[in-house]
């Protein structure tokens, strides 16, 4: 089983690469073109990110649901089948259930997915290797502090995640661990 956040809406942290409840970014800055080579890429990454809900390190799970809503939401409305199991119903998705697409949306209905792209939560800068310069010096860590804490995991060579390890048993509290290793890790 692979993760690469807390939990990556299936699961991952993550990030949902992906601050608040309400979405708002700390700051808006205006920005004019540069005039130099791949400004147009830059200015078109700003705008897909912008107005869209960051997740941060210390998101509880709860929170995280309550941001992913209005992107669930979107996807439903455009036909994508959000998945669940154990929930109580009603238009929230209950954090103790599971929920999910089921599909990779982005690469099967990338229509669906762009429609509904300023709704999707950030993951945490901290977690994205193109924000944080220090990223596989971060994952590294969290691999180890995993493994020194009882959940014994082997990372994906491009750090996208972990595997349990097949000899290794598998903690009552291995959410707890990892959620508790990774933020230990990359909040340094």
């Amino acid at each position: 089983m692979a993760t690469g956040a807390t939990f990556a809406l299936a699961s991952g942290c993550s990030g949902e690469s992906e601050g608040d409840d309400a979405g708002a970014r700390d700051s808006e800055v205006a920005s004019v073109a540069s005039g130099k080579p791949g400004g147009d890429k830059k200015e078109a990454a700003d705008k897909s990110e912008a107005g869209r809900p960051q997740i941060r390190l210390d998101t509880t799970i709860e929170e995280e649901v309550r941001m992913y809503q209005g992107y669930l939401r979107c996807l439903k409305d455009h036909g994508v089948d959000i998945g669940r199991a154990g929930g109580k119903g009603g238009d929230q998705i209950d954090p103790n259930s599971l929920w999910f697409p089921g599909i990779d949306v982005a690469e099967e209905l990338p229509e669906v997915e762009k429609a509904c792209l300023s709704k999707k939560p950030l993951t945490p800068p901290e977690l994205d290797p193109k924000r944080n310069p220090k990223y596989m010096e971060d994952y590294h860590e969290w691999i180890e502090c995993n493994n020194r804490r009882g959940l014994k995991v082997d990372p994906l060579p491009d750090g996208s995640g972990w595997n349990f390890k097949e000899d290794g048993e598998i903690p009552d509290n291995a959410d707890q661990i990892d959620s508790e290793c990774e933020y230990e890790a990359f909040s340094e």
